[in-house]
């Protein structure tokens, strides 16, 4: 009776990360309700977000920036990399592009209560601005990114679980090596899935 409720318990689980991964990234890629566009003029970081195993492992860093089209002071959240801010905006903020900058993304939820709470009340700090979307939501750049990402995941979890099998079923037979192999694959491909659904 154990084993027929541990491998019930074991489809179970097998079926709700299935279910995570292609639901959630059908959707975002299909959401067409939820895209928004603004011309930025201006941006500025309004909250740096770590995230974190326990506190101790690092699994990556979300920056949210405040961005403002001058001419109709219209503004929104926008969650972008580092990267993607110092590409296109100079050191005080401004468009590197004289005819601002376009910004066309899916909102979606900045995160848990907590920092969507953050996120408002620093955006209420700002009271003269007409923000386009809620401001606990945040124009997501990298939307789509991470949506192929969770379907490559997906994709690539169904090769690790049955090279996974072939490895436990032929154990006395499989070299050193190969195991090694697998194990690195293995821890590369959870940090990388922590990356994404984190």
């Amino acid at each position: 009776m154990k084993e027929i409720l541990k491998k019930i318990f074991l489809v179970i689980l097998c079926l709700m990360f299935v279910g995570y991964l292609l639901v959630t990234a059908i959707i975002d890629l299909t959401n067409k309700n939820d895209i928004y566009t603004l011309r930025v003029d201006g941006a500025a970081e309004i909250l740096e977000l770590e995230h974190s195993i326990n506190g101790l492992i690092p699994v990556g860093t979300d920056h949210f920036y405040l961005g403002i089209e001058n001419a109709t002071g219209k503004a929104c959240i926008i969650k972008a990399s580092k990267r993607w801010y110092k590409k296109n905006f100079d050191e005080n903020g401004y468009s590197l592009n004289p005819d601002g900058l376009t910004v066309t993304a899916l909102a979606k939820k900045a995160g848990k209560y907590d920092v969507e709470r953050e996120l408002k009340e620093r955006a209420a700090q700002f009271d003269s601005l007409d923000f386009i979307i809620d401001p606990g939501y945040a124009l997501d750049l990298s939307y789509k990114l991470t949506a192929i990402l969770k379907l490559v995941l997906l994709a690539l979890s169904a090769g690790i679980v049955l090279f996974g099998i072939r490895i436990a079923k032929a154990k006395d037979t499989v070299s050193k090596p190969v195991v090694w192999v697998f194990t690195g694959v293995l821890i590369v491909y959870l940090i990388v899935l922590l990356v994404v659904i984190v």
